[in-house]
């Protein structure tokens, strides 16, 4: 009974590490923002040039990640307050999110280590084909009904509505349409899975 739930705490830390990772990588993958500026013709959008939006795009990054920038302060956009509360909702998630990187990550790997010397890896294989199997319907649903996902994700999230934009009171949220969101988690899942495969090609691995 111990080892089993020693197990399961050591599949849980490993797992979980890879979800922090992947969240962090993708929250600071800027260049899928600017791919994205030619190819949703976000300048006509917004009426700023690409140099103005990378700026201020930027400076949301710099904020959701730095505990020392203290408040977020637009190039070239207006916010409302509530806006700009959800810009400190998100940061604070964004927050406990690299608290929890920071600390499970170096631990995760030296475990990862471990038990590929001990050929021990096989044992996070049933977890992460688990966490892989909801992933990939969360994925499917995603495909089929884009915004109901994204709608439920604020709603689990936060619990108020100032995710709700108005582009007359926020305007910075024409230069952040749906279909952007839609890669960012497309993104995440390449990270997510591609770093649970590797997990996975540890644990075949040991089985030989």
């Amino acid at each position: 009974m111990r080892m089993t739930l020693r197990q399961f705490v050591t599949a849980t830390m490993v797992i979980l590490a890879c979800l922090s990772l992947a969240i962090f990588l993708t929250v600071n993958s800027t260049w899928l923002f600017a791919i994205n500026i030619p190819l949703l013709h976000l300048t006509h959008a917004t009426g700023l040039t690409t140099t103005q939006m990378m700026r201020d795009y930027d400076r949301i990054i710099q904020y959701l990640q730095l505990p020392w920038v203290g408040s977020l302060k637009f190039h070239y956009f207006f916010s409302s307050a509530k806006g700009l509360q959800h810009f400190s909702d998100v940061r604070r998630l964004i927050m406990v999110n690299n608290l929890i990187g920071i600390i499970l990550v170096p631990i995760s790997s030296y475990v990862l280590i471990k038990l590929n010397k001990k050929s021990l890896t096989w044992l996070l294989i049933t977890p992460i084909k688990v966490v892989v199997t909801l992933a990939l319907m969360i994925i499917v649903m995603m495909l089929i009904n884009f915004d109901q996902v994204f709608i439920g994700f604020h709603k689990i999230l936060f619990r108020n509505n100032d995710w709700l934009f108005d582009p007359r009171a926020d305007p910075v949220i024409n230069m952040l349409p749906d279909t952007f969101f839609l890669e960012c988690f497309g993104l995440f899942f390449v990270f997510f899975l591609g770093t649970l495969g590797i997990v996975y090609w540890l644990g075949r691995r040991s089985l030989k």
